[in-house]
């Protein structure tokens, strides 16, 4: 089993604190920015509740921690929407309240991850409302969002919240340089900046190649503002690179052009590794065709999971503005 993060070390002692006075909540909300090991604090609270072995850390050796290694532990349950959707379902959280109503397989805790539990709809929430007023014994219900607000109020109140906020800068980067070693302290810098300070979404950008593909896309973005190349082509190669990590770019390097033009020395660029080929494009635009573009950009990102609509000519429509005036 993976060691506890170690950002999140005093709510892990907290939880064991809790385990060792068999004073477990029955549901517990974990709160926070994507990448800051939510889901693997989950994991490895269910791991240890389903270990064979009493120890305060999940042994990885017996069954119990083998099978859910594999994905495969009959007493754990995880609930997310289902492929090609972006909602869970009342049939999926009706299909919950009957697991629960079955003995534990393995005889101690079932455990259920809801995630993203805000993709709830209205029907799915008021279902498993009834279960967390009424929860079986030895259940534990494991919800986890970034957007905890969208969560119904009564949803929240059944649960005890436990909120990671971003990580200490020094803890994330070593810890981001141990995941990947041949970062330099610039690169590491650079990524976790760009996630938002999630260490787990920086190692994740890093190992998928973002910050050569954002280089890339930035490149092509300048011959588009100077007019050499055509945006059509360029919209057809983005899209290869995925149509939402292309528009995310495109929406941060916007805002971060927009603070340079209201403030001459703004106190926060996300990209601040590229400020200055960022600043020479915002000098050729003004700020409400800024302010436009990042109107443009924020509609293409809502609309990006429409299947009905042609990602191809959603980016078109974004870089097409770019083209100077002739």
């Amino acid at each position: 089993m993976s060691a506890v993060l170690p950002w999140q070390q005093s709510q892990w002692d907290k939880l064991l604190s809790r385990i060792a006075q068999d004073n477990l909540p029955h549901a517990l909300l974990l709160t926070g920015r994507r990448g800051v090991g939510k889901q693997r604090l989950a994991l490895q609270l269910a791991a240890l509740l389903l270990c064979t072995e009493d120890q305060p850390e999940p042994c990885g050796q017996c069954k119990g921690c083998r099978l859910i290694a594999a994905g495969t532990h009959p007493d754990l349950k995880v609930i997310q929407p289902l492929e090609d959707k972006s909602v869970i379902s009342v049939d999926q959280i009706r299909e919950l309240s009957h697991y629960l109503s079955l003995t534990a397989l393995c005889g101690g805790y079932q455990v259920v991850l809801i995630s993203p539990a805000d993709a709830m709809n209205v029907n799915a929430a008021n279902s498993l409302l009834k279960t967390l007023e009424e929860p079986p014994a030895n259940t534990l219900l494991l919800l986890m969002s970034e957007r905890p607000s969208a969560l119904t109020a009564t949803i929240r109140s059944r649960c005890q919240v436990i909120n990671f906020g971003k990580p200490a800068q020094d803890s994330a980067l070593a810890w981001l340089k141990n995941q990947q070693p041949e970062l330099d302290a610039n690169s590491a810098s650079t990524a976790l900046e760009l996630a938002d300070g999630a260490p787990l979404r920086a190692a994740e950008m890093v190992a998928q190649g973002a910050l050569n593909q954002r280089t890339e896309m930035l490149d092509d973005l300048e011959q588009i503002v100077a007019g050499r190349c055509d945006p059509i082509e360029i919209a057809k190669k983005w899209l290869k690179l995925g149509k939402k990590e292309s528009l995310y770019w495109v929406y941060g390097w916007l805002v971060d052009m927009v603070r340079m033009k209201v403030a001459n020395q703004p106190p926060y660029i996300a990209n601040s590794d590229i400020a200055p080929r960022l600043s020479k494009i915002a000098a050729r635009i003004e700020l409400p065709l800024l302010y436009k573009r990042l109107d443009q950009v924020s509609e293409a990102l809502r609309l990006a999971d429409n299947p009905s609509l042609n990602a191809e000519l959603l980016l078109e429509g974004v870089l097409i503005g770019w083209t100077p005036r002739r």
